[in-house]
């Protein structure tokens, strides 16, 4: 293409250094030159602006067959529409651009008449720059929150009455309208891609944290009863036995499908239990603690072969009735701590917690486990 050799420091030192030449194009300020999604150019002195499509945009568009909610194949074309209001600067050049999008929108299915009142709308907004700051107080409605699908309609329509009923009952019909509480139906997204590309980089990093923490912050007070896993988490962020150490990862007590390490703190070495569940860390506390007391009970009643049935559930109560020699029910909560290793999927939980029973070396007698999560032996 035409232009000119810039006489550069910079062109001479890529030549010299590289054998590389470099050309720059200029353009008369009466022709378009593009930046990012605006071009732009000067007519009279006066400023164009136009917005800039690559030759190989499709101008395609969620299709209007897609099972969405109707509301999104609307702020769809208001979004795009508003694009162009924004960028293009004269009102000829706007009502030619926008005759363009109705026709890209048209051949995704949309229908005429919607797409051509959303853009009328958009037409008549004066054109500003600004972004409109959001209103950060508290909604003025109750949301109903729904997954979109079958009865979605029927949803809303219900809405409508129960609001209807509450501002007609006893206690509202008196009120100030704006101070009535209104129910307003609204449907719950789904992941999209920046969900899981940011879903990836978490689980590519882990976490910021990499601690076990309380589900209930100090201080906080929660219905029903306490977390009985909350003082049990160490807050640490390496799990150590015999040397062998590994980084905690991210979670709490209400974290599901993990791998966890148990730490007995009354031992000094061969300490460490490596367990898996896919039900909630404080789940899976509750059942070693259960077993610890179906231990103690059976002992009571001069059963004492249950504590040598070390399977993977009731290992870490056999651990302090045998080793420890202890038959408080209280000690099991001041014996262990809790650490959460690794998340992962249900179908990957055996493979993940064979791994850090590997890594910690924490198989009988370097460790608490008796067997191996794979081959079970």
């Amino acid at each position: 293409s035409s232009g000119i050799n810039a006489e550069w420091p910079l062109r001479s030192k890529m030549v010299d250094n590289y054998g590389l030449d470099i050309t720059y194009e200029v353009k008369p300020i009466t022709e378009f030159t593009q930046f990012l999604d605006i071009q732009y150019k000067f007519v009279g002195g006066r400023l164009t602006t136009d917005l800039f499509r690559k030759p190989t945009d499709a101008n395609r568009y969620l299709e209007f067959s897609s099972f969405h909610p109707r509301h999104t194949f609307r702020s769809i074309v208001f979004s795009q529409a508003l694009r162009y209001r924004r960028i293009i600067n004269d009102d000829v050049l706007l009502d030619e651009r926008l005759a363009e999008l109705q026709l890209f929108f048209e051949r995704s299915s949309y229908p005429t008449d919607m797409v051509r009142e959303v853009i009328s709308d958009v037409r008549s907004i004066p054109r500003t720059l600004q972004y409109k700051a959001k209103d950060q107080g508290p909604p003025s409605f109750t949301p109903w929150i729904v997954t979109f699908g079958a009865g979605y309609e029927e949803t809303k329509e219900k809405a409508k009455e129960a609001s209807n009923i509450i501002s007609n009952s006893r206690t509202w019909s008196s009120e100030n309208p704006e101070r009535i509480p209104k129910l307003q139906v609204v449907t719950r997204r789904a992941p999209n891609l920046k969900d899981t590309l940011f879903k990836r980089k978490k689980l590519a990093l882990g976490s910021e944290s990499r601690t076990t923490d309380p589900c209930t912050k100090p201080g906080e007070k929660k219905k029903g009863r306490p977390c009985q896993t909350c003082h049990l988490v160490s807050g640490n962020s390496m799990v150590s036995n015999n040397g062998h150490s590994v980084r905690t990862q991210g979670g709490n007590c209400k974290t599901r499908n993990i791998v966890y390490g148990a730490t007995c703190k009354l031992c000094t070495v061969n300490n460490v239990y490596v367990g898996k569940t896919v039900t909630s860390l404080s789940q899976r506390v509750n059942g070693h603690r259960s077993k610890y007391y179906e231990i103690l009970e059976a002992s009571s009643k001069g059963n004492v072969e249950s504590h040598r049935d070390f399977d993977d559930e009731n290992v870490l109560g056999a651990h302090l009735f045998s080793v420890h020699n202890l038959r408080e029910r209280s000690v099991f909560n001041e014996s262990f701590h809790f650490d959460i290793l690794c998340s992962t999927s249900p179908d990957n939980i055996r493979k993940s917690e064979q791994f850090y029973i590997n890594k910690l070396k924490t198989l009988y007698p370097f460790g608490l486990n008796n067997v191996n999560s794979v081959s079970g032996s």
